[in-house]
């Protein structure tokens, strides 16, 4: 301080400084020193961090859910699908099991609707390809069109009436196959529970046993969020 000239200690007291407010390094010292004691603070409030915690972590449960959930359903249908393979295995392989007896007999009678319903599909459809076969043919042929233009239309109205049909029968065909889904499930869930002693099902058997473990740990993680 000795060292400070007098003219320099006058310069620092004059009313022209003091009327400048605080320096900048003294500011930022003193905004340096309130963080640091909100943080200590911050450190040591058990309680404050947690809530900051939780209200942070919130949106991020909540994608963990939605993503948990998405992993879940696709499992939980992979199973049901497994499921279905093995029943429709057993009801084609060992339909007189004695634990299958009564459900056995109703999906007989959907697979041979089915059956029936598939051969008149592929009839329909084989007539519908000569069809529309004897058509390119005639508009290939030249002035062909011109000359008959009646057999044209009679062609095109005999194509527009097998299309129909053909999809009313692929209508029937798919609800009498959603129809045997639920029946081929069941029986599946049966057997699986059985756990039969069977050699060529071992596979189907570890295949569901993986997905259903999958089903048990995200049920599990999905519940500790």
């Amino acid at each position: 301080m000795d060292s400070l000239s007098p003219e320099y200690l006058s310069l620092l007291s004059s009313p022209e400084m003091q009327k400048e407010g605080l320096p900048y390094w003294l500011f930022y010292l003193l905004l340096s020193i309130i963080l640091l004691l909100l943080f200590t603070n911050f450190l040591q409030n058990k309680d404050l961090r947690q809530k900051i915690s939780y209200t942070l972590a919130g949106p991020r449960r909540k994608f963990n859910r939605l993503r948990l959930q998405v992993k879940l359903r696709k499992e939980e249908e992979k199973k049901a699908e497994l499921l279905r393979q093995l029943g429709q295995l057993i009801s084609v392989r060992w339909p007189d099991l004695p634990e299958i007896e009564d459900i056995a007999s109703e999906i007989r009678s959907l697979e041979e609707k089915s059956s029936q319903l598939q051969a008149l599909w592929h009839e329909v459809y084989r007539s519908l390809e000569i069809l529309k076969l004897e058509k390119r043919k005639l508009m290939l042929t030249e002035n062909s069109v011109e000359k008959n233009p009646a057999q044209l239309k009679e062609l095109e109205e005999k194509i527009a009436a097998l299309e129909k049909n053909k999809a009313e029968i692929q209508e029937k065909l798919l609800a009498t196959n959603e129809q045997l889904e639920p029946y081929h499930e069941t029986i599946g869930r049966i057997i699986y529970k059985l756990r039969s002693d069977r050699e060529d099902l071992a596979f189907l058997y570890f295949q569901i046993d993986k997905a259903e473990e999958k089903i048990k740990a995200l049920k599990k993680e999905i519940e500790s969020l």
